[in-house]
């Protein structure tokens, strides 16, 4: 047996839990340790938690005060004791043969990671995306140079990325250990779980995906990008920066950074969207000078110069034409009709 640790960071999520650690618990090759991290929750989460640990050997129960997703999953890693560690969100669940198959894959494929595919599914279970990969192996240095990249985004002509999340994937713990690899706070940087990974890969002995789905991700298909954060465009202009500067100094090419920048016309995107009237509530006038703002920053103007567009798929290429333009009108006009 692969003494396997799993972290489930908690936050006011009573309504899903119990569903959460149910599933862990039914593993056909069952968890080494299940470690609940309950980051400061103000609803029943925590006494949830104190009840599983009572009834279950294999379950423990970490209470510390809230301090957001990427500290808490660093809190769990501080804690266990497994040689392999899953991150599992308490309000998605696994396949009853998740473990089972993700450990048999590791053990084939001789590599330090692994990822699977997962669904994307509604509060009563019903699927409405999917991911699916491969059955591929990264051996070696093709950890660092061939998976890592993927992580970031995909070729301007291709559809080749892979999700930077940290869910859904089995890691072996000893490059965490060996380099002292934890997240960063969310609260300070846009993305925790990329970092992470890019940061593991260029210690990881080799990499894999896996074609098998086992992962239950709940999001609601209506709501994905329905929230405003009038910080949006400033934390991902920062969360760039910063990544840009840490492939530079890991000596990632151009062609790695190309996979980057299309990630953030993704962001980019996201800060248009979200000035459509539904989302912002805002004004015709703020939410056109917010666009502008956008379209006049130097960071933008640099990217839209300088990135092979013509090699972006229509609509892809079409937005950051918009982009490059200027074209804050039409840009509004397009997020106010839900077409980006």
């Amino acid at each position: 047996m692969m003494k396997v640790s799993v972290i489930v960071p908690v936050y006011n999520v009573e309504k899903y839990l119990r569903e959460c650690i149910d599933s862990l618990l039914s593993q056909t090759e069952p968890f080494y340790e299940i470690l609940l991290v309950d980051d400061g929750s103000k609803d029943n989460s925590g006494a949830i938690c104190d009840e599983y640990a009572a009834q279950h050997d294999s379950v423990r129960v970490v209470h510390k005060r809230n301090a957001g997703l990427g500290m808490a999953r660093n809190t769990g890693l501080d804690n266990i004791t497994g040689e392999y560690v899953a991150f599992v969100d308490s309000d998605d669940y696994l396949a009853p043969d998740w473990l089972e198959m993700m450990t048999r894959t590791l053990r084939e494929t001789g590599t330090d990671m692994c990822k699977s595919g997962f669904q994307r599914v509604q509060d009563d279970g019903t699927v409405f995306y999917r991911t699916d990969y491969a059955d591929e192996v990264f051996a070696g240095e093709g950890a660092r140079s061939a998976f890592a990249p993927r992580l970031l985004g995909s070729l301007p002509d291709k559809k080749d990325s892979l999700e930077m999340c940290v869910w859904g994937v089995l890691y072996s713990v000893e490059p965490i250990r060996e380099q002292g690899l934890r997240f960063l706070s969310e609260r300070e940087i846009l993305s925790e779980d990329l970092p992470f990974n890019i940061a593991y890969l260029q210690h990881a002995n080799g990499a894999c995906t896996t074609s098998y789905i086992g992962y239950h991700y709940r999001s609601n298909s209506a709501s994905l990008t329905r929230s405003y954060r009038a910080d949006r465009f400033e934390r991902s202009c920062h969360f760039y920066r910063e990544m840009s500067r840490t492939l530079k100094e890991l000596g990632y090419d151009e062609q790695t950074q190309n996979r980057f920048d299309r990630l953030f016309f993704v962001y980019i995107k996201a800060c248009v969207s979200q000035e459509s009237r539904a989302v912002s509530g805002h004004g015709a006038k703020q939410s056109l000078e917010n666009i502008r703002r956008i379209c006049r920053d130097e960071l933008i103007a640099k990217i839209v110069t300088t990135y092979p567009i013509r090699k972006l798929g229509l609509k892809q290429r079409v937005f950051v034409y918009m982009l490059q333009l200027r074209a804050a009108w039409l840009l509004y006009l397009l997020a106010n009709k839900g077409i980006i």
